[in-house]
């Protein structure tokens, strides 16, 4: 199945970031990410543009490299999750090491317990709720980078 996405440009600052005229706005993008976002994995999708032909820009281009832009971000987001997640993990395993060592006073023994299992469950967080959102995103962009763009 198709999805078609139509966009209007009627001036230059619809598409383009308001400081840097190279790039495409942040804005627009995220538009088309969540236009795409309901999409089943066999789904392709058409960009229409509907363009000012006053305006003399190359959009196709610029949206490609909008698209793969985000795409690194995605995965540089997805690897600091991940680095994250290992820190969390070793700290949690650290004070859940502490409070078993510790037999004299048993508050100490249950902060230390507590505050194992604190950065633990935050690493499965990450893992179940963080890490999905990603994967999606990383599956949307990947279908914005392979999408058909139609400029009328």
């Amino acid at each position: 199945m198709e999805k078609l996405i139509e966009i209007d440009i009627n001036n230059k600052s619809d598409v383009l970031e308001k400081y840097n005229n190279s790039k495409i706005s942040k804005e627009l993008i995220e538009y088309l990410i969540n236009e795409a976002n309901f999409l089943y994995k066999k789904d392709t999708i058409i960009i229409k543009i509907n363009i000012n032909p006053k305006i003399n820009l190359d959009i196709v281009n610029l949206l490609n490299a909008g698209f793969t832009k985000e795409y690194l971000c995605t995965i540089k987001s997805h690897l600091k999750n991940n680095i994250l997640q290992i820190i969390l993990f070793f700290l949690g395993i650290f004070f859940l090491f502490l409070s078993t060592q510790i037999n004299s006073s048993d508050i100490w023994k249950e902060i230390l317990l507590i505050g194992g299992w604190v950065p633990i469950w935050e690493m499965i967080d990450l893992e179940l709720f963080n890490d999905f959102r990603g994967r999606k995103r990383k599956r949307i962009l990947q279908k914005l980078m392979n999408s058909q763009i139609i400029i009328n």
